[in-house]
Formats: C-alpha cells, structure tokens, sequence
C-alpha cells in the first residue's frame, strides 16, 4: 500500500515538473516572439553572400554596439607575423612617395572596426529595445561588395613597394644595401600577408591575388646573406660576458653573425652599476650604458647610445640582478630599434 501511494506521489511530482516546464517554454517561446528575427538571424535582413553582420546586446545603445564590434572584430581576427620594431626603424618616405604602412596595420586592427572615417566600411544597420528585459541590440554590417577593393587596392600598393625593395637589392652590390632592401620587402610581405586573409574573409572567394615574391623566398635570401655580414662587439665596465650576450641577442635578432674577422660593423660598450645612497628601506643600484656603432662598409658612426636608470632590491646582488634585466630590455627594445634604423639611414635616400 505504501510503495503505491508513494508511486502516486511520485507521478503527480513528476507530472507538475513537467507542466511548469512546459510553461516557463511557452513563455520563453513568446519572449522570443517579441524580438525582431535578425537578432538570432541577422541573415534575414542582410544575406551572408553580400555582406558580413554581427549582432552585440547591451543595458545601452553604445554597449550594444560595442559588443557588435567586439564579435565583428573576431571574424576579422587573423594570424599576423611582423615586428613593429623593425616596422618603426624601417618605415620611411621614399622619391617624396609616403610608405604608409601604418595605414595597412590599422585595417588589420580591431581599431579599423571603430574609426570614424570607416577604414573598413562598419555600418549601423539595425537597432532595437525591448523594454521587457531592458535590452538594447545592435546590428553591424560590412558591405562586401563595398569593401573587398579597399582591401585589394592596399594589397596591390604594398604588393608595388615589395616588388621596388626586391629590385634595388637585386641591383645592389653592397651587403649590407642589399640586406636592408630585402628586410623592407619582407616587412611589408609580412603585413600583406594579413591584408590577404582579410580580403578572402570579405570577397568570400579564393581570389586573392598572389603575392609578387614569396615570404619564403625573402627569409632565405636574407638568412642567406645576413650570415655573410660580421659585428664585432666590444665591451668594457661591469658584468661584462652577460652584457655581451645581451648585445649578441640583439645582432643575432638584427640577422647578422658575431665575429672578429672581415668585421663589416664593430660595437663598442660599456656598462656601469653602482650602488645609490637613497634613504630608502631597499638597496638601490644605478646603471647606465653607452653604446658605439661604427659602419665600416659606410665609414659612419652612430649616434652614441646612452641609456639608465635606478633598481632596488633588498640586497645589493638582487638589485644589481633586476638592473641586468632592465638593461637587456631597453637593448632589445629601443636600442634593436635605433639601430636598425641606423642601418637604414646608410642608404642615404
């Protein structure tokens, strides 16, 4: 009798839960209902053939659409290799024509998305509230056929550049000339690259035109030919060895071998730490470099490096250690850059 009132029990438990979750489906179906069918189907008002739409949801208009741009943004969203050191070092106007590879980089960034002169044709397509929830949705949308020559014609300028930069190093006979060309060319190679794979993403096609010279045929003629270009490094003060292999890193990064005969470039520095007498709890140290680079190929020197600073620790080794750290940063930071560009600057254009 008990195992069938409790089996009674049991069913009717079982056929409420059932009800209430048919009903909490009704009313989620009727929620639902009262939204515009391009919030979960934005292909109902703007068809995927012509155009690329992200949907955002926020308490406000501006929240909405930021969320719109955000998951925009990560359908444009692409693997890229460059260095924004060399970029800066090697970035220049040529024959009084602007190489404006900033211009390339920004189509690739989520920043492109929210410009205000539209790099890449975002538009407001649809907004709606829905005061039941207090919601605001927001559509976005690119125009493929709007934007695909956008992209094409960026990729077909920075194509002619690389193709100028491969013919000067073609036409040079000096090393260092000819590897300063080829490293422009693989730079802007290397951001076409991405300009390429947003294009197939906006074109919707596999059109996209090749590029003119490979990024594989550029690593191999500059690896090819950085081996051939020697630095000397030279350096005095403290921690020497550990200074020079930061400068090492630095060469080796540039492309070039470290080396003591037929030297093309020949770095002297020197590197100092001293403890600072500071009314602090910690143990402070004070270092500074000085940085020579002689072009032997050129005859021209560059502008001293100079650079320092302070690092405290709670012993005197620590603190030398954190300095060592810091050093090997701005070497490989903002020394890399200044000389690259000293590099640059021998073309004499």
């Amino acid at each position: 009798m008990m195992n069938k009132r409790f089996l009674l029990t049991k069913y009717l438990i079982n056929l409420k839960v059932l009800l209430i979750l048919s009903l909490i489906g009704c009313a989620s179906a009727k929620a639902e209902k009262g939204l515009p069918e391009w919030i979960e189907n934005p292909n109902s008002k703007y068809h995927d053939a012509l155009y690329i739409t992200a949907v955002g949801s926020g308490s406000s208009r501006e929240y909405a659409k930021r969320d719109a741009l955000a998951s925009l943004s990560s359908i444009f969203s692409v693997d890229v290799s460059f260095d924004r050191r060399i970029i800066e070092a090697y970035t220049e106007s040529r024959k009084g024509r602007d190489i404006n590879v900033d211009h390339s980089i920004s189509l690739l960034t989520e920043s492109a998305l929210k410009s205000e002169n539209r790099l890449i044709n975002v538009r407001e397509g649809e907004t709606y509230f829905y005061d039941k929830t207090g919601m605001f949705y927001v559509l976005v949308f690119i125009n493929r056929t709007e934007t695909e020559p956008l992209y094409l014609d960026e990729i077909k300028k920075n194509d002619d550049i690389v193709e100028e930069y491969y013919y000067l190093a073609e036409g040079s006979n000096n090393k260092l000339e000819k590897f300063i060309y080829l490293k422009k060319a693989l730079q802007v190679t290397s951001i076409n690259e991405g300009l390429r794979q947003v294009h197939r993403i906006v074109s919707n096609m596999d059109d996209t035109p090749a590029p003119p010279i490979s990024k594989q045929k550029l690593n191999l003629e500059i690896f090819e030919l950085s081996k051939k270009i020697i630095t000397n490094i030279k350096v005095t003060g403290e921690f020497q060895e550990e200074f020079a292999g930061f400068l090492r890193e630095v060469i080796q990064e540039t492309g070039f071998t470290v080396g003591r005969d037929n030297v093309d470039l020949t770095i002297k520095a020197n590197l100092k730490i001293e403890p600072l007498d500071l009314p602090r709890e910690e143990i402070f140290v004070l270092w500074r470099i000085l940085i020579d680079v002689h072009n032997v190929m050129t005859r021209t020197t560059m502008e001293t490096f100079t650079k320092e600073g302070r690092e405290g620790h709670m012993t005197i080794e620590a603190a030398k250690n954190r300095a060592l750290r810091t050093v090997r940063e701005s070497l490989m930071d903002e020394f890399y850059i200044e000389f690259n560009s000293f590099l640059n600057r021998s073309l004499g254009e």
